[in-house]
């Protein structure tokens, strides 16, 4: 059965779209068309609701051409999920233009080139920092190789590392060593490295315990660098520093709270 949705009773149509299926599977922009469990998946298939789209170099209203199907590693459940996009292709209706065909794109589900959803990366980003995932448990998950989950992630981590919010309103700072292996440098990069931690209470007065950085090296110029790089005002708002009984780390908060 092609359209198995096409029997519920919110559909207007044999080819309305099941708007209860939709709401159950939660994928912005995108109807289910249909939904299978097979080989130990659960596959969904989904498709845009049609609509005129213009050539994305030349603006004329472009001709469609077919679609193709399009295989995403959707949030583990009970099972594994596949989400088989059926991706419209068009061409443009210009027979001037350079563009030629191309092929619709839908952001919100799924990046240009990526294999896993949009809220997979989200998911996956949610299990490393909140539940001490590796990539390697969520390949398993997911189903899918190693690489293929760090080449969707690691952009994510890359604009969270760079995003400098996370620093504000830390009153209380912790620091500690770390051994991140035990194996030659050359091959998986510093052994030791140096940690701080937002020890500050909330509203609550719930400790937050956020991992705030790591940097490669376990001295007190590794901690220094770091306290300079936040800059004075975040200096300014520490009121308690609690420190590895390390004395290269107890110079380096003294020098910058001077």
């Amino acid at each position: 059965m092609l359209h198995p949705t096409s029997g519920c009773a919110d559909a207007r149509s044999a080819a309305d779209p099941c708007y209860r299926c939709d709401l159950l599977v939660g994928l912005d922009g995108v109807h289910v068309e249909h939904v299978d469990r097979r080989d130990g998946l659960l596959i969904v298939t989904v498709s845009t609701p049609a609509a005129p789209t213009g050539c994305p170099l030349c603006g004329v209203v472009a001709i469609g051409r077919g679609r193709r199907r399009r295989v995403l590693h959707d949030v583990p459940g009970v099972t594994r999920v596949r989400i088989v996009w059926r991706q419209r292709v068009w061409r443009c209706g210009d027979v001037g233009c350079a563009k030629k065909t191309f092929v619709e794109q839908l952001p919100s589900l799924v990046a240009r080139r990526g294999s896993l959803t949009r809220r997979a990366v989200d998911w996956a980003i949610g299990q490393l920092r909140r539940e001490h995932a590796t990539i390697e448990g969520l390949r398993r998950q997911l189903g899918t190789s190693w690489k293929t989950v760090w080449r969707a992630v690691e952009p994510e981590l890359v604009r969270l590392a760079a995003d400098e919010s996370r620093f504000e309103n830390v009153t209380t700072l912790g620091v500690d060593e770390h051994i991140w292996h035990h194996v030659d440098h050359r091959k998986r990069g510093p052994k030791e490295l140096t940690g701080m931690v937002d020890l500050s209470r909330d509203s609550t007065g719930k400790t937050r315990a956020r991992l705030l950085d790591l940097v490669p090296g376990r001295s007190g110029k590794a901690y220094a660098s770091w306290l300079s790089e936040r800059g004075e005002a975040f200096r300014k708002n520490v009121k308690v520093a609690a420190l590895d009984p390390f004395a290269g780390y107890k110079t380096a908060i003294e020098a910058a709270s001077v």
